[in-house]
């Protein structure tokens, strides 16, 4: 990731923001270690969260702190029980979980989202780690995605490029897949009686999410996702 004391103007700072809260939010989604549920405990995410928050170019995603503190400060104390919840939310089910984290599993056909959302990093020179477990429309795939493209943008801004191409993938990409199914996501996650800390992270990811769409299509010019072409 780019460092602070390469950053100089405040563009380049809010699309360091940008870049790091989406990568912040893919780790947060992937199945949880000790080291994950031992800071999302003591403080540590939440800290890193509004920290980042401070530097984005727009109000902080769900409003102000102190109800975003404690919503995901509401961790159980058992590892075991935290680790369960994510399960039982996220990963396990019939036929598929309560809460399932692939968007191609709200958005039409899910082979056809899995060809676009592929293309989509194929025409960025990405391609899947075969190691890697997830699938290309997981939402930890997804974000890392949006983290890369931010990181590209403020790599443009660096070097004085147009950073006009990251920009559009960004809003089309949000606009085609994660801002529209994200929100889904929190809807049955309250539906579930999720536990606090899991049902803030879906919510904060979709306000996230939503309010970064507005940011970047304000500045990259808006479409519909019926009527877009995906820029791959």
């Amino acid at each position: 990731m780019t460092h602070q004391a390469d950053l100089s103007t405040d563009e380049e700072f809010q699309g360091a923001a940008r870049s790091r809260m989406y990568r912040l939010l893919s780790s947060a989604f992937t199945f949880p270690e000790e080291a994950f549920h031992r800071a999302a405990l003591g403080g540590e995410f939440l800290s890193e969260v509004l920290e980042i928050a401070a530097g984005l170019p727009y109000p902080q995603p769900l409003a102000e702190g102190e109800p975003l503190r404690t919503i995901l400060g509401d961790v159980p104390a058992d590892y075991v029980e935290f680790q369960s919840e994510y399960v039982r939310l996220f990963d396990v089910g019939v036929p598929r979980p309560p809460c399932p984290l692939f968007g191609g599993l709200y958005l039409r056909s899910r082979r056809a989202v899995m060809q676009e959302v592929t293309r989509f990093y194929h025409h960025f020179g990405l391609s899947l780690d075969g190691e890697s477990r997830e699938l290309p429309d997981h939402i930890t795939t997804e974000l890392e995605f949006m983290h890369f493209l931010t990181f590209r943008e403020v790599s443009a801004l660096q070097r004085e490029k147009d950073r006009g191409p990251y920009l559009r993938a960004q809003r089309d990409f949000l606009q085609r897949h994660l801002a529209r199914w994200v929100p889904q996501v929190r809807v049955l996650a309250e539906k579930q009686k999720a536990f606090p800390f899991f049902l803030g992270l879906v919510g904060l990811t979709e306000a996230f999410l939503l309010a970064d769409l507005a940011y970047v299509a304000s500045l990259a010019g808006s479409t519909t996702p019926e009527a877009t072409e995906a820029e791959p």
